[in-house]
Protein backbone atom coordinates (compact mmCIF):
# COMPACT_ATOMS: atom_id res chain seq x y z
CA UNK A 1 0.00 0.00 0.00
CA UNK A 2 0.96 3.59 -0.69
CA UNK A 3 2.69 5.38 2.44
CA UNK A 4 0.38 7.75 3.91
CA UNK A 5 1.25 11.86 3.60
CA UNK A 6 0.86 13.89 6.20
CA UNK A 7 -0.86 17.16 5.74
CA UNK A 8 0.55 18.94 8.81
CA UNK A 9 3.84 20.05 8.44
CA UNK A 10 4.12 24.33 8.75
CA UNK A 11 8.39 24.49 8.49
CA UNK A 12 10.08 23.56 5.73
CA UNK A 13 12.57 20.89 6.96
CA UNK A 14 14.75 20.04 3.91
CA UNK A 15 17.64 19.72 6.31
CA UNK A 16 16.62 16.98 8.40
CA UNK A 17 19.10 14.04 7.66
CA UNK A 18 17.96 10.83 6.43
CA UNK A 19 19.87 9.11 9.59
CA UNK A 20 17.83 11.53 12.10
CA UNK A 21 14.19 10.42 10.16
CA UNK A 22 15.46 6.58 10.34
CA UNK A 23 15.93 7.13 13.94
CA UNK A 24 12.32 8.52 14.00
CA UNK A 25 10.87 5.82 12.35
CA UNK A 26 12.43 3.21 14.59
CA UNK A 27 9.89 4.87 17.31
CA UNK A 28 6.94 3.81 15.43
CA UNK A 29 4.77 1.48 14.26
CA UNK A 30 2.87 0.66 10.59
CA UNK A 31 -0.90 0.27 10.43
CA UNK A 32 -3.30 -0.01 7.30
CA UNK A 33 -6.00 2.33 7.13
CA UNK A 34 -8.65 3.74 4.91
CA UNK A 35 -8.60 6.78 4.26
CA UNK A 36 -11.92 9.05 3.37
CA UNK A 37 -12.13 12.94 1.67
CA UNK A 38 -15.40 14.62 2.03
CA UNK A 39 -14.94 14.34 -1.80
CA UNK A 40 -15.90 10.53 -1.70
CA UNK A 41 -12.27 9.76 -2.15
CA UNK A 42 -11.51 6.81 -0.46
CA UNK A 43 -7.57 5.17 -0.43
CA UNK A 44 -5.99 2.37 1.22
CA UNK A 45 -2.83 3.17 2.71
CA UNK A 46 -0.28 2.75 5.68
CA UNK A 47 0.22 5.26 8.60
CA UNK A 48 3.03 5.26 10.76
CA UNK A 49 1.91 5.49 14.43
CA UNK A 50 3.79 6.37 17.37
CA UNK A 51 5.21 4.18 20.32
CA UNK A 52 4.44 4.21 23.48
CA UNK A 53 4.73 1.94 26.36
CA UNK A 54 3.77 1.44 30.15
CA UNK A 55 7.11 2.20 32.11
CA UNK A 56 7.15 1.44 35.86
CA UNK A 57 9.19 3.86 38.17
CA UNK A 58 11.07 2.12 40.93
CA UNK A 59 12.37 3.66 43.89
CA UNK A 60 15.20 1.56 45.89
CA UNK A 61 13.40 -1.43 45.12
CA UNK A 62 9.49 -0.58 45.65
CA UNK A 63 7.35 0.54 42.49
CA UNK A 64 6.33 3.97 43.20
CA UNK A 65 4.26 4.73 39.89
CA UNK A 66 4.07 4.20 36.14
CA UNK A 67 4.16 5.97 32.66
CA UNK A 68 3.57 5.99 29.42
CA UNK A 69 5.61 6.93 27.78
CA UNK A 70 7.46 6.84 24.04
CA UNK A 71 10.28 4.39 25.63
CA UNK A 72 13.36 6.55 24.22
CA UNK A 73 15.18 8.65 27.22
CA UNK A 74 13.80 6.99 29.51
CA UNK A 75 16.24 7.58 32.29
CA UNK A 76 16.67 11.04 31.49
CA UNK A 77 12.46 11.34 31.99
CA UNK A 78 13.30 9.32 35.22
CA UNK A 79 15.89 11.76 36.78
CA UNK A 80 14.07 14.51 35.13
CA UNK A 81 10.80 13.64 36.85
CA UNK A 82 12.15 12.90 40.32
CA UNK A 83 13.51 16.09 40.66
CA UNK A 84 10.92 17.73 39.05
CA UNK A 85 8.14 16.64 41.68
CA UNK A 86 10.77 17.19 44.46
CA UNK A 87 11.59 13.21 45.17
CA UNK A 88 15.03 14.01 44.87
CA UNK A 89 17.08 17.17 45.99
CA UNK A 90 21.18 16.69 45.02
CA UNK A 91 21.46 17.73 41.67
CA UNK A 92 25.22 17.33 42.03
CA UNK A 93 25.28 13.61 42.21
CA UNK A 94 22.19 11.87 40.73
CA UNK A 95 20.71 8.48 41.58
CA UNK A 96 21.76 5.50 39.38
CA UNK A 97 18.71 4.89 37.29
CA UNK A 98 18.68 2.12 34.71
CA UNK A 99 15.62 1.65 32.24
CA UNK A 100 14.73 -2.33 31.20
CA UNK A 101 12.83 -2.20 27.96
CA UNK A 102 11.60 -5.98 28.02
CA UNK A 103 10.59 -5.43 31.80
CA UNK A 104 9.40 -2.38 31.44
CA UNK A 105 10.74 -0.82 34.47
CA UNK A 106 13.37 2.19 35.23
CA UNK A 107 14.80 1.15 38.57
CA UNK A 108 16.72 4.26 40.60
CA UNK A 109 18.48 3.70 43.67
CA UNK A 110 19.88 6.63 45.82
CA UNK A 111 18.79 9.00 48.83
CA UNK A 112 15.90 9.86 48.17
CA UNK A 113 13.41 12.41 50.03
CA UNK A 114 11.26 9.60 51.64
CA UNK A 115 8.75 12.51 52.87
CA UNK A 116 8.13 13.58 49.18
CA UNK A 117 8.48 9.29 48.12
CA UNK A 118 5.60 8.75 50.83
CA UNK A 119 3.23 11.39 49.89
CA UNK A 120 3.65 11.38 46.40
CA UNK A 121 -0.09 9.43 46.28
CA UNK A 122 -1.55 11.47 48.60
CA UNK A 123 -0.91 14.82 46.48
CA UNK A 124 -1.09 13.74 43.22
CA UNK A 125 -2.67 16.13 40.75
CA UNK A 126 -3.91 14.53 37.52
CA UNK A 127 -2.63 17.15 34.56
CA UNK A 128 -4.61 18.61 31.84
CA UNK A 129 -2.59 16.85 29.19
CA UNK A 130 -1.92 13.52 27.59
CA UNK A 131 0.26 10.14 28.50
CA UNK A 132 -1.23 10.50 32.41
CA UNK A 133 0.57 13.88 33.19
CA UNK A 134 -0.04 15.68 35.99
CA UNK A 135 2.44 16.60 39.05
CA UNK A 136 2.76 15.35 42.91
CA UNK A 137 4.00 19.14 43.20
CA UNK A 138 1.03 20.87 45.75
CA UNK A 139 0.18 23.54 43.62
CA UNK A 140 -1.48 25.55 46.03
CA UNK A 141 1.80 26.29 48.12
CA UNK A 142 5.11 25.47 45.72
CA UNK A 143 6.96 26.64 49.08
CA UNK A 144 9.84 24.26 48.51
CA UNK A 145 10.62 26.32 44.77
CA UNK A 146 12.91 29.51 44.94
CA UNK A 147 11.65 32.39 43.01
CA UNK A 148 13.71 32.92 40.01
CA UNK A 149 16.19 35.51 39.79
CA UNK A 150 17.52 35.99 36.41
CA UNK A 151 19.26 38.80 34.70
CA UNK A 152 18.98 36.70 31.86
CA UNK A 153 17.02 38.12 28.66
CA UNK A 154 16.49 37.14 24.97
CA UNK A 155 15.85 39.84 21.89
CA UNK A 156 12.71 38.60 20.68
CA UNK A 157 13.90 38.24 16.88
CA UNK A 158 16.07 35.47 18.80
CA UNK A 159 12.99 33.50 20.25
CA UNK A 160 11.02 33.78 17.09
CA UNK A 161 14.28 32.16 15.26
CA UNK A 162 14.43 29.99 18.27
CA UNK A 163 10.80 28.63 17.78
CA UNK A 164 11.36 27.56 14.16
CA UNK A 165 14.64 25.85 15.00
CA UNK A 166 12.58 24.16 17.40
CA UNK A 167 9.51 23.19 15.35
CA UNK A 168 12.07 21.41 12.49
CA UNK A 169 13.83 19.52 15.60
CA UNK A 170 10.27 17.45 15.66
CA UNK A 171 10.69 14.97 12.91
CA UNK A 172 8.32 12.50 15.69
CA UNK A 173 6.11 15.04 15.19
CA UNK A 174 5.86 14.96 11.07
CA UNK A 175 5.67 11.40 10.76
CA UNK A 176 3.32 10.09 13.36
CA UNK A 177 1.45 13.84 14.67
CA UNK A 178 1.17 11.97 17.95
CA UNK A 179 3.80 13.78 19.88
CA UNK A 180 4.85 16.94 22.01
CA UNK A 181 8.14 17.83 22.39
CA UNK A 182 10.03 20.12 24.74
CA UNK A 183 13.60 21.57 24.01
CA UNK A 184 16.46 23.75 26.31
CA UNK A 185 18.26 26.63 24.58
CA UNK A 186 20.16 29.57 25.52
CA UNK A 187 19.73 32.69 23.60
CA UNK A 188 21.78 31.66 19.96
CA UNK A 189 20.64 27.71 19.56
CA UNK A 190 18.92 25.00 20.75
CA UNK A 191 20.67 23.02 23.13
CA UNK A 192 18.26 20.18 24.05
CA UNK A 193 15.73 18.33 22.38
CA UNK A 194 13.13 15.66 23.34
CA UNK A 195 9.60 13.98 22.02
CA UNK A 196 6.97 11.90 24.08
CA UNK A 197 3.16 11.31 23.79
CA UNK A 198 3.31 13.75 26.92
CA UNK A 199 3.77 17.30 26.92
CA UNK A 200 4.81 16.89 30.54
CA UNK A 201 7.50 13.42 30.18
CA UNK A 202 9.06 15.62 26.93
CA UNK A 203 9.58 18.42 30.08
CA UNK A 204 11.04 15.66 32.29
CA UNK A 205 13.19 14.43 30.10
CA UNK A 206 15.24 17.49 28.76
CA UNK A 207 15.03 18.19 32.37
CA UNK A 208 16.83 14.88 33.12
CA UNK A 209 19.53 15.12 30.31
CA UNK A 210 20.20 18.90 31.55
CA UNK A 211 20.77 17.38 35.23
CA UNK A 212 22.77 14.39 33.43
CA UNK A 213 24.83 16.88 31.29
CA UNK A 214 25.27 19.41 34.44
CA UNK A 215 23.93 22.30 32.13
CA UNK A 216 23.10 25.61 34.23
CA UNK A 217 19.56 26.11 33.39
CA UNK A 218 19.56 29.85 34.98
CA UNK A 219 20.06 31.48 31.55
CA UNK A 220 18.57 29.07 29.60
CA UNK A 221 15.05 28.67 28.04
CA UNK A 222 12.25 25.92 27.74
CA UNK A 223 9.98 25.30 24.82
CA UNK A 224 7.36 23.25 24.80
CA UNK A 225 4.81 22.38 21.82
CA UNK A 226 2.08 22.05 24.68
CA UNK A 227 -0.82 24.05 26.43
CA UNK A 228 1.03 26.22 29.04
CA UNK A 229 -1.05 24.80 32.29
CA UNK A 230 -0.10 25.20 35.97
CA UNK A 231 1.76 21.33 36.40
CA UNK A 232 3.92 22.37 33.09
CA UNK A 233 4.93 25.78 34.94
CA UNK A 234 5.77 24.19 38.43
CA UNK A 235 8.12 21.45 36.65
CA UNK A 236 9.87 24.47 35.09
CA UNK A 237 9.70 26.59 38.58
CA UNK A 238 11.37 24.01 40.32
CA UNK A 239 14.54 23.88 37.73
CA UNK A 240 15.12 27.42 37.73
CA UNK A 241 14.19 28.04 34.51
CA UNK A 242 13.69 32.11 33.35
CA UNK A 243 12.06 31.51 30.70
CA UNK A 244 9.13 29.20 29.31
CA UNK A 245 7.71 29.71 25.95
CA UNK A 246 5.15 27.48 23.78
CA UNK A 247 3.09 28.20 20.35
CA UNK A 248 -0.01 27.05 22.45
CA UNK A 249 -1.86 28.96 25.29
CA UNK A 250 -1.52 29.61 28.85
CA UNK A 251 -4.24 28.86 31.69
CA UNK A 252 -5.05 31.69 34.14
CA UNK A 253 -3.27 29.51 37.21
CA UNK A 254 -0.21 28.92 34.60
CA UNK A 255 -0.24 33.10 35.04
CA UNK A 256 -0.81 33.31 38.83
CA UNK A 257 2.77 31.14 39.94
CA UNK A 258 4.68 32.73 36.65
CA UNK A 259 4.29 35.78 38.21
CA UNK A 260 4.60 34.72 41.66
CA UNK A 261 7.88 32.84 40.94
CA UNK A 262 8.97 35.20 38.26
CA UNK A 263 9.06 33.19 35.11
CA UNK A 264 8.87 34.80 32.07
CA UNK A 265 5.61 32.85 30.26
CA UNK A 266 5.60 33.13 26.72
CA UNK A 267 2.39 31.94 24.23
CA UNK A 268 1.65 32.02 20.69
CA UNK A 269 5.01 31.70 19.66
CA UNK A 270 4.30 31.43 15.79
CA UNK A 271 5.63 33.48 12.92
CA UNK A 272 6.79 36.76 13.88
CA UNK A 273 4.63 37.14 16.82
CA UNK A 274 4.70 36.27 20.54
CA UNK A 275 2.38 37.25 23.63
CA UNK A 276 4.79 37.70 26.83
CA UNK A 277 2.02 37.45 29.95
CA UNK A 278 4.61 37.55 32.75
CA UNK A 279 7.93 38.79 33.78
CA UNK A 280 8.47 41.14 30.23
CA UNK A 281 11.86 42.44 30.98
CA UNK A 282 13.28 39.11 29.78
CA UNK A 283 12.11 39.74 26.34
CA UNK A 284 13.71 42.65 24.54
CA UNK A 285 12.25 44.09 21.75
CA UNK A 286 14.87 44.48 18.65
CA UNK A 287 14.23 48.17 18.21
CA UNK A 288 15.03 48.86 22.17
Amino acid sequence: MEPIQRDRVTDKHDNVSPEKEAEARQQTVEWPIRRYRDSGEQAALNDQVVREQRVELVIDGVPLLAMLTLPRDVEALAVGFLVSEGLWRDRARLPEVHFDAQAGKVTCVGRFDQDAVESIHRRWTFGTGCGGGGTGRDLSLLDECRPIDSRFSVRASQLVALGREFRQQGVLYRITGGVHACGISDAERLLLFAEDIGRHNAFDKVAGMALQRGLDLSDKIALTTGRLSAEIVAKVIAHGVPILASSSAPTAMALQWSRRFGLTLVGFLRGGRMNVYTAYQRIVADNG
